[in-house]
């Protein structure tokens, strides 16, 4: 797929580029800032995590509550991003799985947007790791169907995995340890 320029094969620039002429950024951007908006909010209603994290002694398995917001952000951001890629795909054959992904993207982001306060304002550690579960079954399922749209979204919500990996490891780590 990637290769030395003028041996026939596509270099990375030339493939993203080709990829990104066959969507809309305003969709890109629209979808990537609204799942931001999302998380900010469940964010500001859950307020600190502070307190349920001495309560539930974790506070040494977390990284500082500034770091892991920002990359919590970024994650949501990323695959609103791939989410609204994939939406404004113009190219014809691919419409059902662009739904369907997008469908399956948008349940995922609320399984996981219910991770934050079932975890850090219920206190309900075990509840929050069958969800992060779920939204990796999700996630999966998303990454799939992008994939079968564009390449480039679909690597994109594959880094968004390892994030909800991460996810999964932490809720675990902090089941065992209560």
């Amino acid at each position: 797929m990637f290769g030395r320029r003028g041996c026939g094969k596509m270099t990375a620039r030339a493939w993203i580029s080709r990829e990104t002429e066959q969507t809309s950024l305003a969709s890109t951007l629209a979808v990537g800032i609204l799942s931001l908006l999302c998380y900010i909010a469940v964010r500001m209603l859950c307020g600190t995590p502070y307190r349920m994290m001495l309560e539930l002694g974790i506070s040494d398995l977390i990284p500082p509550v500034w770091l892991f917001t920002l990359l919590q952000a970024l994650a949501f951001f990323t695959a609103g991003c791939a989410a609204g890629f994939v939406l404004g795909y113009r190219q014809m054959g691919c419409a059902a799985e662009k739904y369907k992904g997008c469908m399956v993207y948008v349940l995922a982001a609320a399984v996981e947007l219910c991770w934050y306060p079932t975890l850090f304002s219920g206190g309900l550690v075990f509840a929050a790791l069958l969800e992060m579960l779920l939204a990796m079954l999700l996630v999966v399922m998303t990454t799939v169907c992008f994939f079968r749209v564009s390449r480039f979204a679909g690597i994109v919500l594959v880094l968004h995995g390892v994030w909800v990996f991460y996810l999964i490891a932490l809720s675990f780590r902090i089941f065992l340890r209560n």
